[in-house]
């Protein structure tokens, strides 16, 4: 889909794009909320839903937004013109009374009334978040519903179960105290019209804030199709990456090294590492501990297997960028390893922690070093499912990657649990509750090193993740980072 954007920045479109991909939230505040900053807002969703592989949802839900915005930004005018007028919003009869004014008080003098609301702390916030279970769309105000208010709603709900298109409400007038009151009815409709219903749009409150919210299911038939591709990628993974003279280095330490000095230097390559479980694994013993899997094949036989006349080992150049990758699966290990063993609550073994971690994206990282004939096979089998290249793109793009990942760490037969860890690693709400705590350790370590590097922010980070390590503040958060450096 062709994006033209007047205010999104690339900047933006990085942050939007890492956003989908980690599945962190999004969150834009704003008091006033001038027509430049509703256009931005605009964009911000249109991107977004591109890079969720939604652009059918585009024109739809940018209406409803634009509703949405519309609505939260009313409330809050309504909530400081009363206060002015001295009159108690809560109160029925006042309410009425406030009410037959309120249009065109407002519309005489907004700026002023814009300037009260700011004044009084009075915000909209849009939040966008990809899912394991899809997308979540919410304004939140926080100005609470009145009792009116939610009768009202409920109303038009009811009333936009009567129609089917939105031309056949246009000439209606549902209430005129609060305006025409048809957006909510055409928003119903909108939502219909891309195959949702009401119950993926829900209002409710909470203590401080009120909340709208739209809950849509992903796009089914692609993360099938993606499915396919990753187990199509898995079927000619063929041969292990390595970086030159890691096989070299391994073999002159084996003649002096002791075992725990050679699982040492495993532990610390993910290449090494992932060919020691997988042959562990082949043998009928599946370990989530790379001293255990050293310990039943025996030293003599890793020693074999680590070396340069295996086949299965494909030495690659130590390009800045490719080591990158590998860092980085190091640096999230050892952050994770670290976390849970400062973490008095951890019960599960810390070496276990460090193989969940160190294979977090085991998928993405073999996919980054791919031989073409790797990568002609997955587009082989793109092509026939989808002409137009997307498919590929979004392959070659990591969409849906933990799955892919969990694919793999399953296929060489690692226990399910690391597997499972893999799966939700970027959504630790979704995982297991016998492996939670885990995924949470996984979550914090991989985050972070986006968070050290201004990537992502602290409002995007779990809060379940950061309050199980008492995390409270983004003070707190910064003094874990620089214990873990030092």
């Amino acid at each position: 889909m062709d994006f033209r954007s007047k205010f999104l920045t690339e900047m933006d479109k990085e942050r939007i794009s890492l956003a989908v991909q980690l599945h962190t939230p999004i969150e834009i505040y704003s008091y006033t909320l001038p027509r430049e900053k509703e256009t931005y807002i605009q964009e911000v969703l249109n991107y977004f839903l591109i890079k969720c592989h939604q652009e059918h949802m585009v024109d739809n839900l940018g209406f409803c937004l634009g509703e949405l915005l519309t609505n939260s930004k009313k409330a809050n005018t309504k909530r400081v013109y009363f206060q002015e007028q001295k009159l108690d919003i809560n109160d029925e009869m006042q309410y009425q009374q406030g009410m037959i004014s309120f249009k065109e008080d407002m519309l005489s003098n907004l700026a002023h009334y814009l300037e009260l609301q700011k004044q009084a702390g009075l915000y909209i916030k849009l939040i966008l978040q990809l899912t394991d279970d899809g997308i979540r769309i919410e304004i939140r105000n926080n100005s609470i519903l009145t009792k009116s208010e939610k009768k009202r709603i409920l109303e038009k709900l009811r009333v936009a179960e009567k129609y089917e298109e939105p031309q056949q409400v246009v000439s209606l007038m549902v209430d005129q105290t609060e305006g025409a009151g048809l957006g909510i009815i055409i928003i119903i409709l909108m939502l219909r019209k891309i195959g949702l219903s009401r119950n993926n749009y829900k209002v409710f409150c909470t203590e401080d804030e009120t909340v709208t919210q739209m809950l849509l299911p992903l796009n089914k038939e692609i993360n099938e199709q993606m499915d396919s591709l990753y187990e199509a990628f898995i079927e000619v993974l063929n041969t292990i990456p390595v970086f030159e003279g890691t096989l070299k280095d391994f073999a002159d330490a084996a003649k002096k090294a002791t075992d725990d000095e050679l699982i040492n230097i495993i532990t610390k390559d993910i290449s090494l590492a992932a060919v020691l479980l997988k042959a562990a694994a082949a043998k009928g013993y599946s370990c989530s501990r790379i001293s255990n899997a050293f310990e039943v094949l025996g030293r003599d036989e890793v020693v074999k297997l680590i070396s340069v006349e295996n086949p299965v080992f494909r030495e690659i150049k130590r390009e800045q960028d490719v080591r990158n990758f590998w860092q980085h699966e190091y640096d999230v290990a050892y952050y994770a390893y670290n976390i849970a063993k400062n973490t008095p609550e951890f019960e599960f073994n810390l070496e276990e922690i460090f193989v969940c971690a160190l294979f977090h994206d085991i998928e993405c990282l073999l996919l980054e070093v791919a031989t073409d004939e790797q990568k002609q096979a997955v587009k082989k089998l793109a092509d026939n499912l989808d002409e137009t290249g997307l498919l590929y793109e979004l392959f070659l793009k990591d969409f849906g990657h933990s799955r892919g990942c969990y694919k793999l760490a399953q296929t060489w037969g690692l226990p399910e649990t690391v597997a499972q860890v893999v799966r939700y690693h970027n959504n630790p709400s979704f995982a297991p509750e016998e492996i939670k705590h885990i995924v949470y350790a996984v979550y914090l370590a991989d985050i972070l090193q986006y968070y050290e590097q201004g990537k992502a922010e602290y409002y995007q980070i779990n809060k379940e993740a950061l309050d199980f390590f008492g995390i409270h503040s983004k003070g707190q958060l910064d003094f874990m980072i620089k214990q873990l450096k030092n």
